[in-house]
């Protein structure tokens, strides 16, 4: 689709800038409340919108800092579905992977990650997610 325009699309660009300061000083609840919130401001047909990925993808990157089991839960379906006209690089089944492996489910976090390193030829994993590549090579 596309990014929300006009005031709104100001709003929640606004809110996912405060969200980035936020993380940056640290204050992490506040940033993934700020993403929450962004979320809530998109449009009824909200998966649709660009910044819907970008949003989960936040939201899913805090909630594995703060070890919120909860969180990643609720919103980890989500990525799948979010912005369906990005292309398919493997950054949904790297998510999955990452939040299953940090809920303790190391078969579906194996699965994912696979898939993840197959579709992407290995470029979604970074220096920071060294964690996920040594237990998928293991």
């Amino acid at each position: 689709m596309a990014y929300v325009t006009g005031e709104k699309g100001i709003f929640i660009q606004e809110l996912m800038d405060k969200s980035n300061e936020e993380f940056d000083k640290g204050n992490l609840e506040e940033s993934v409340f700020l993403l929450e919130r962004a979320w809530g401001e998109l449009p009824n047909d909200k998966i649709t919108y660009d910044e819907s990925f970008l949003i989960i993808w936040g939201i899913l990157d805090i909630s594995i800092l703060l070890s919120d089991v909860e969180r990643m839960k609720k919103w980890i379906d989500k990525i799948f579905v979010a912005d369906p006209e990005r292309g398919d690089t493997g950054e949904r089944e790297f998510w999955a992977g990452k939040v299953a492996y940090e809920v303790g489910d190391f078969s579906k976090a194996r699965g994912y990650l696979e898939i993840a390193n197959k579709k992407s030829r290995g470029r979604c994993f970074s220096t920071e997610d060294g964690d996920y590549l040594i237990f998928l090579k293991s």
